[in-house]
């Protein structure tokens, strides 16, 4: 698909991977909403998208509130009449090894990074299904391969995203709407060098190699869809 007019809603977009995608869309020509949970943050994303001459709206919101999720949504569709582009991508990751994890900290990772995704994947794809046409780009993770016992409410929640994004596409797929699962390795922002703080991100992924993957998924003709790429930091185990 053409993204060059199209409206994008990207989570997680105040910085890293989703700042990144923002950025890119922008160039191409796609309108763009910013939401993630810092102002300051959502704010900078916004200033340099507009740059591209495209129209740019943001919403700094915790996303773990379902009535934020509709505030998002019904700002997108009072500004722009339509939403083409989801790019589920809002996270957190509190390193806890398995036997010291806190149900506190468990259910603030699964309200993050799972059940904000279900939430609003659930409205905008039926707002997808009136349109009959959308794409949806679910963001997981290589810990969701194999779950890591050193971040395993993270791994937990990136490993039932892959779930979520099966029954969204069976949901959509007779509406022309597709829906994509990415699960990047290391890639360098500031959630992973302070998971990592230690370690050289010489080799690790860039925040330009994912969105990279987003462009290549929404650049596939209708007849086809991708439904999984799994970028792989050389040198890097998963997370």
């Amino acid at each position: 698909m053409s993204i060059k007019n199209k409206v994008a809603i990207i989570t997680g977009s105040g910085s890293g991977i989703g700042k990144q995608i923002a950025l890119d869309l922008a160039k191409d020509g796609c309108n763009i909403v910013v939401a993630s949970l810092v102002k300051e943050q959502v704010e900078q994303t916004v200033k340099e998208a507009m740059q591209s001459g495209v129209k740019v709206i943001g919403i700094a919101k915790d996303l773990s509130d379902p009535s934020n999720i509709s505030f998002l949504v019904n700002k997108t569709i009072d500004e722009f009449n339509k939403i083409d582009i989801l790019i589920n991508n809002a996270a957190i990751i509190k390193p806890k090894w398995f036997t010291e994890e806190t149900i506190e900290g468990f259910d603030r990772t699964i309200a993050i990074n799972l059940r904000s995704m279900f939430i609003l994947g659930q409205i905008v794809l039926n707002k997808m299904i009136e349109q009959n046409e959308g794409y949806i780009i679910n963001i997981s993770s290589t810990a969701a391969i194999v779950v890591p016992p050193t971040v395993t409410s993270y791994g937990i929640s990136k490993k039932g995203v892959l779930g979520l994004t099966e029954a969204m596409y069976e949901a959509g797929k007779k509406y022309n709407v597709k829906v994509s699962t990415i699960l990047p390795g290391v890639t360098n922002t500031e959630m992973v060098r302070n998971l990592f703080p230690n370690d050289s991100p010489d080799q690790w992924m860039l925040p330009e190699d994912i969105s990279y993957c987003v462009k290549f998924l929404l650049n596939q003709s209708k007849r086809m869809i991708v439904k999984e790429i799994v970028p792989w930091a050389v040198g890097h185990d998963v997370i």
